[in-house]
């Protein structure tokens, strides 16, 4: 008895011809579902409407040619319809770019590169590609351009340039092309490169006394409490106790005693730095236009900008001198915001493009204790437009676990509020807006 006969060549080519043609029909269904249906230019309704008329008079009128040419103009649209399909469709771009952080002031730079079909065959077409830029970025070069595409056509490039304006966060994009049929009739408007996020960090303004006067001072007192000698082996374990950062926990020994133990070095180390941004509103309409000439403002608005740019600057200079910076500020609904990491800036900088002023946000001594004792240890840099006596003494008390510090502020503060700070060992440094009349001093 003989075994089943073996499928023929003619089968086997068969076989592959539908699952090659069933491939690329779910790949075209695909590109299809896509692009948005052609939409007709002003001389595509033109030749419709002609074309309607001229078949409905011509069958009213039992009039061939009419008729005949009605439908001509309604298959032109048909086949204008077809060819935007066909280079429209295959149609597929991508974004290159450096980095999606910026500082306010500088160019964020990107490239669009457009390929068309890979067929051998197929229409060329000369088409208009865009890029979108939203507000906090102003182009810098043109943000659109004609590229030519189809087979052995090399991609079609184009080069944004875009300046950023206002931090926070940007959206570029969707890059779109627009696709006309060779008669003009029909136009395609796709999008090709999906919209992405830019976030806009604050620019920094001159600090050349923090480098050398309150920061060195904080710093090096700091340093001073935190080391007291030692070698970098010298440590000790001790049982947990609620607040301790979890890093210090050395879980071999306290698996091996049954319970949790943390490290507790003598050994120098830099210090870790708070920055406190106060967002309440009402610490930035107190100035007066003697404070901020020009650019006093009712709401408080564009002070409250300059002191982010202050702390942001502030948070360069500590991140030079200290092993970490960490950015806090009252959040929505009372929330704590916490932002920073180890070794560098990023999230600090991107967690100073999206803080904004509240009028119902907590004071500065409120939040400190929510971070202060459990997470850092070091100094602490509070950064607001105008502080009182009542809140200086305030924020000494909510520090006493790091005796030194800077206060950072718009306008000079009053000698008393000097005198509280300075014999509590903080620093105080004032960085005024351009244009105010006071100028900035530090003690």
């Amino acid at each position: 008895m003989s075994g089943p006969s073996a499928p023929s060549s003619f089968a086997l080519r068969a076989g592959a011809a539908r699952s090659t043609a069933a491939r690329y029909g779910r790949r075209g269904l695909a590109l299809l579902r896509r692009t948005p249906f052609p939409r007709p230019t002003a001389r595509g309704w033109t030749v419709i409407a002609v074309g309607i008329g001229l078949v409905g008079g011509g069958l009213v009128g039992t009039t061939s040619v009419a008729v005949s040419a009605g439908l001509l103009l309604l298959v032109l649209v048909v086949l204008g319809i077809v060819m935007a399909f066909v280079v429209a469709a295959p149609l597929r771009g991508s974004r290159g770019t450096a980095r999606a952080i910026v500082q306010v002031g500088e160019v964020y730079r990107e490239r669009i590169t457009l390929r068309g079909t890979s067929l051998p065959i197929g229409p060329r077409s000369t088409l208009l590609v865009r890029e979108q830029l939203d507000d906090g970025l102003a182009s810098v070069s043109s943000a659109e351009t004609y590229a030519a595409v189809g087979p052995n056509v090399p991609p079609a490039v184009l080069d944004v340039e875009a300046l950023a304006m206002h931090r926070g966060r940007s959206l570029v994009g969707p890059v779109t092309i627009r696709v006309e049929d060779p008669f003009g009739l029909l136009r395609i408007d796709r999008p090709v490169v999906a919209a992405e996020e830019v976030v806009v960090v604050p620019a920094t303004t001159p600090l050349g006394a923090i480098e050398t006067g309150a920061l060195a001072g904080a710093v090096s007192a700091d340093e001073g409490r935190v080391g007291q000698g030692g070698s970098a082996d010298d440590s000790e374990l001790r049982p947990y106790r609620p607040g301790d950062p979890i890093r210090r926990v050395h879980w071999a020994q306290s698996a091996r005693r049954g319970e949790l133990h943390v490290r507790q070095t003598t050994q120098a180390q830099p210090p870790e730095a708070v920055i406190a941004l106060d967002v309440r509103r009402e610490s930035y309409q107190r100035l007066g236009r003697d404070d901020l000439a020009e650019l006093s403002d009712l709401g408080g608005d564009a002070a409250f900008e300059h002191a982010v740019v202050v702390a942001a600057s502030v948070a360069r200079a500590l991140a030079a001198r200290t092993s970490r910076v960490l950015l806090v500020s009252d959040g929505p609904a009372g929330s704590t915001r916490h932002a920073g990491d180890a070794g560098g800036l990023t999230d600090v900088l991107v967690g100073l493009a999206d803080v904004r002023v509240r009028s119902d946000a907590r004071e500065v001594t409120e939040v400190l204790p929510d971070v202060r004792g459990r997470d850092v240890h070091g100094m602490t840099a509070v950064v607001t437009g105008h502080c009182t006596a009542e809140q200086a003494a305030e924020l000494v008390s909510a520090t006493t676990g790091s005796s030194r510090g800077i206060l950072a502020t718009i306008v000079p503060p009053d000698p008393v509020v000097r005198g509280i700070l300075d014999r509590a060992g903080w620093r105080t440094l004032v960085v005024p807006v351009a244009g105010a009349h006071a100028p900035g001093s530090l003690r």
